[in-house]
């Protein structure tokens, strides 16, 4: 009789481990699952972020751009050929210092321009951002006032 009680003993014991160790493989599994999906999903958001940061950096940049192009120009007639040739220029150097740093190609194209009382009111840009999984196209119009000073 005690052999008998012993081997259920056993037996039951050994389901238990058993049915532990399933349990921890589930587990494991599952934890496995959301770490991939973590990681699956970040490089897209953190695409989208940089992306927003892109398009301020430009705003900003071709804000001041434009300040200096009213400072030193002083007809009509030259600051539309003044502001495309400059913004042609920033496009290229910003291009030129972020492919170094980012995975992205940034491409700023100049698409008119406002002009009131002999200076520079706004421009109207697009901001184009590609890279493996994001394709950003945006039209922004800036004008001096979105210079930081």
């Amino acid at each position: 009789m005690v052999s008998e009680r012993d081997d259920r003993a056993q037996l039951i014991l050994i389901g238990a481990i058993t049915l532990a160790f399933i349990l921890l493989g589930i587990v494991v599994v599952f934890n496995g699952v959301l770490y991939t999906e973590t990681l699956s999903s970040g490089g897209t958001s953190q695409s989208a972020s940089t992306a927003d940061t892109v398009e301020l950096e430009v705003q900003q940049g071709v804000g001041c751009l434009l300040e200096e192009v009213n400072d030193d120009t002083g007809t009509t007639a030259l600051l539309d050929d003044h502001a495309e040739d400059n913004i042609t220029m920033f496009s290229n150097a910003y291009r030129d210092s972020t492919v170094h740093s980012t995975p992205a190609v940034v491409t700023v194209s100049y698409d008119g321009i406002n002009i009131l009382s002999g200076s520079i009111t706004d421009v109207d840009i697009i901001v184009t951002y590609d890279t493996n999984e994001l394709h950003f196209r945006r039209e922004l119009t800036v004008g001096p006032g979105d210079c930081p000073t």
